[in-house]
């Protein structure tokens, strides 16, 4: 195995820890965010806790892509996963 598919090895790894954690993050506080929005009454909080969000996640994608693109998926993947996590662990809305 040369060295160059070592490395794309470990950066699709990294990808994909890096998805999986900001992915948590970003799915973890949604529901916090949420319950914000639905119950205090302050909407700017409500919002700029939205946009940081967004902004993270927008950021951290955007780092993945200088790695390249089978870092990126990666990345894709792990937020696609812990987004199936946080709903397992959260449950069925209603």
């Amino acid at each position: 195995m040369s060295a160059s598919t070592m490395s794309l090895i470990a950066q699709s790894g990294l990808g994909l820890l890096v998805g999986l954690g900001v992915g948590a993050v970003h799915f973890g506080s949604l529901w916090w965010n949420t319950q914000i929005f639905a119950r205090s009454g302050s909407m700017v909080m409500a919002l700029a806790i939205q946009f940081g969000r967004f902004g993270l996640l927008a950021a951290v994608f955007v780092l993945l892509s200088r790695l390249g693109a089978l870092p990126l998926l990666a990345g894709a993947l792990g937020l696609l996963v812990a987004r199936q996590a946080v709903i397992k662990r959260v449950g069925p809305v209603g």
